[in-house]
């Protein structure tokens, strides 16, 4: 008998809202994730505040393996975290969950997206960068720790053609976003 591959069931995974159940195992990404993590208390804020999204990839069984935290203000989405479990990394959850920001971003109607990044954080960068975000300025001593970010956005208004309209086109959102 031949041994069938296993499937990844985190990219089937359903995204959601967090919910205090979550906390834990968002801690515990966080803290492996950052040299500057949210504490424990953030997070659990996030989550009560229905200001900010808060979201976690989570397959039945497991524990969570990615959770992304986003807030709105006027027209504008700002992502304030992303992480994934470190041994669950590279495998295409981050998209996912950037995935999901972008398309909630679009379903609003919001007008444009903005995040940080850490200066010494290129892999993320180059991620954003994937999607057409572009940085758009520097921001000295940002993090606790005295580290420096990019802030990074992107139009949604007038996206760059090749990175969200490739993303438009992936999960079939076509027609007019206005």
């Amino acid at each position: 008998m031949v041994a069938q591959p296993q499937i990844n069931d985190h990219l089937a995974a359903p995204i959601r809202h967090a919910t205090l159940n979550d906390l834990a195992d968002m801690d515990h990404i966080e803290q492996e994730s950052f040299s500057t993590p949210w504490s424990r208390e953030l997070l659990r804020g996030a989550i009560y505040n229905m200001r900010y999204d808060v979201r976690i990839v989570r397959p039945r069984q497991r524990h969570v393996l990615g959770f992304s935290i986003a807030h709105s203000v006027q027209r504008r989405s700002n992502l304030d975290n992303l992480a994934v479990e470190r041994r669950e990394r590279h495998r295409g959850l981050g998209r996912r969950l950037i995935d999901d920001w972008i398309d909630r971003s679009l379903e609003q109607r919001l007008g444009s997206l903005t995040l940080q990044v850490n200066t010494a954080n290129v892999v993320a960068q180059t991620l954003y960068q994937d999607y057409g975000f572009r940085i758009q300025r520097l921001l000295r001593g940002y993090y606790t720790n005295g580290d420096d970010a990019y802030e990074m956005g992107i139009s949604l208004d007038r996206p760059p053609a090749h990175s969200l309209e490739d993303h438009l086109a992936r999960h079939r959102l076509r027609g007019p976003r206005r």
